[in-house]
């Protein structure tokens, strides 16, 4: 559901919410503080960002920066709805459902990059010689609660290259980021705000149930063969290779002597913390108990459909209207991984809504180009707006999900310590799925699964 004319800045809060949240008593969208970090080589400081309603559910975003010049550059008429967390319409009636979702979403990053060229760049007097064309913005709203943002600014270094020029951070006021979520969602905000902001004290809906049949149809499935390439050599690249200073070993723990995925998951690892407003913190340290994920014991294929793939949505639509048939239907693929921890317990890793022909088929060593998201819900960690504006999130059918053996959520970001998921097809044999488990903070991969779902019947394009 979209925003529409009925959102507007002026709409007021009623007193008796305003006197039990006078947190979310600043509702100006306009020059809101940016808190600047340095950049190494550039000296742009951030003066303050604005939101600028336009029709419906669209703004011009616009922020001043100073340095050798004072200047102003302008997102114009961005979707702002598709960065607020939004509950699928499968999800809607089930009120566990509805908070995992938002929850989900509002924990996991999603930046979005507006790209050289992009027709939303508008930069009314110049930037220290360089033209809107020359630029790149990213708008994140990032995973650590309810509000935090940053905003980041891009140009070309002189060697084809573009290198960041100016970094910082803001807080969407509260108060006007509750209406959105309300208006977006069959649940006001005030319902889920104890899960959408506490953060890192929050166990993350451990032993939330979670009712997968609501979400997906099961139209086959099989038990697949799967493989735990436990004795192959640690593989790291792009992200990893740059977050690789976060991991804390234990005292006496050699990182030369951690070869293999057995051996990183034997180790005893921490990792710095990521604390608002969006920086790495040595002095607070994430815990990883990857006992949880000891051994892999089975895995299941299933041919799935879903009410979220190749539908049209409008903005009236919520679950009691959807009736699509098989044709409209695209056919999915789920898997699910089951494990044994240490202490004998089933930890189920599912993964659902895949879309087969987007799954590109790689070589190991090129598996960051893979389909690389976020545990749970949310959009990939780094995204341009056109794709964005072509994959709505609350559109797309695809989540994961850590259950027990009763259909219950374990909190995977504390209890494990992962926090995403990599997958490509074999370069050789498009029938086998490629399946890495990542780290908190995708700091570094702690795993590498082949499923062969060669006796499955995968869906044909």
């Amino acid at each position: 559901m979209g925003l529409g004319m009925g959102f507007a800045l002026s709409v007021g809060i009623t007193s008796s919410v305003a006197v039990a949240h006078q947190r979310y008593s600043d509702r100006s969208l306009f020059n809101i503080p940016l808190q600047t970090e340095a950049v190494e080589g550039h000296t742009w400081t951030g003066e303050g960002i604005s939101f600028h309603q336009l029709d419906g559910d669209h703004f011009d975003v616009s922020f001043n920066l100073s340095g050798d010049q004072d200047t102003q550059l302008v997102l114009r008429d961005i979707d702002l709805t598709l960065m607020i967390p939004e509950v699928p319409v499968t999800a809607q009636g089930n009120p566990d459902l509805i908070r995992w979702f938002l929850t989900e979403r509002e924990f996991n990053r999603q930046r979005v990059i507006f790209e050289p060229g992009s027709t939303h760049i508008d930069l009314p007097d110049g930037l220290d010689g360089y033209n809107a064309e020359d630029l790149s913005i990213a708008l994140t709203n990032n995973c650590l609660g309810a509000g935090y943002w940053e905003l980041a600014v891009s140009a070309p270094n002189g060697e084809g290259e573009l290198e960041k020029i100016y970094q910082g951070y803001f807080t969407f006021p509260r108060g006007v980021y509750a209406e959105i979520v309300s208006w977006l969602n069959p649940s006001s905000y005030w319902q889920q705000a104890r899960t959408m902001e506490a953060w890192p004290g929050f166990d993350f809906l451990s032993g939330l149930p979670f009712a997968l049949s609501e979400l997906r149809t099961v139209d086959a499935e099989t038990v697949v063969p799967v493989t735990d390439l436990k004795t192959e050599e640690i593989i790291a690249k792009n992200e990893q290779i740059k977050k690789e200073s976060l991991i804390v070993y234990a005292d006496g723990t050699d990182a030369d002597d951690i070869r293999t995925w057995e051996d990183i998951r034997q180790a005893d690892l921490r990792f710095q913390s990521f604390v608002t407003p969006g920086i790495y913190d040595e002095s607070r340290l994430w815990e990883s108990d990857f006992s949880q994920l000891k051994t892999v014991v089975s895995a299941v294929g299933r041919q799935i459909t879903s009410p979220l793939a190749d539908v049209p949505f409008s903005d009236e639509a919520n679950v009691e209207d959807i009736s699509v048939t098989d044709s409209q239907q695209q056919a999915l693929v789920e898997v699910e991984l089951d494990f044994e921890s240490e202490a004998g317990e089933l930890r189920r890793l599912v993964v659902s809504g895949i879309d087969w022909a987007q799954v590109p088929q790689l070589e190991s060593v090129d598996y960051s180009d893979g389909v690389y998201m976020p545990l749970g819900f949310g959009t990939p960690f780094t995204q341009s707006y056109g794709d964005l504006q072509e994959t709505p999130p609350a559109q797309s059918p695809f989540f994961s999900v850590f259950l027990d053996a009763d259909n219950r959520v374990i909190d995977y970001r504390q209890d494990i310590g992962v926090n995403g998921l990599v997958m490509h097809r074999d370069v050789d044999d498009p029938d086998l799925l490629h399946l890495y488990l990542m780290s908190y903070e995708r700091i570094t991969l702690i795993g590498h699964y082949v499923v062969d779902l060669d006796m499955y019947e995968l869906p044909q394009y």
